[in-house]
């Protein structure tokens, strides 16, 4: 992703239920998140969906419900990315929203979203402009 997307996402959260980000101090007997999610990338939050099993989905929808945000921010402090590429293909079958994921390269997020590349990143960075209708 872009150099400035990637500056965005080094920050930290203390949230009930998983270990802070960026591998500050972990909250006694809680483990690692493998999905966070939000609208913006210093603000996201924990999804307990460990198995992917559709909790991912609920949170999703309860973002855009709550904050109809454009850009989608996905994260995970594990090392298995599954449920943030079930969050991305999510999105792109519901579409209306932009999904980042800078753990996984554009080239992946963009196919999964069916757009080529420079059309995935403009409309990560203009999620109004022309290359969103495409998602």
């Amino acid at each position: 992703m872009f150099g400035f997307f990637k500056a965005l996402t080094g920050f930290r959260h203390t949230l009930a239920g998983c270990k802070t980000l960026a591998g500050s101090e972990s909250t006694k007997g809680k483990g690692q998140c493998n999905l966070w999610i939000g609208g913006h990338p210093d603000h996201l939050r924990p999804v307990d969906d460990s198995q992917g099993l559709g909790g991912y989905q609920l949170a999703i929808e309860a973002l855009i419900r709550d904050e109809s945000p454009e850009v989608i921010y996905l994260l995970s402090e594990t090392g298995d990315l599954s449920v943030v590429r079930k969050s991305l293909e999510y999105l792109s079958r519901i579409g209306g929203q932009v999904g980042v994921a800078d753990q996984l390269p554009d080239e992946k997020v963009a196919a999964i979203f069916g757009v080529d590349v420079r059309s995935y990143q403009s409309a990560v960075v203009n999620p109004q402009g022309d290359a969103a209708a495409y998602g």
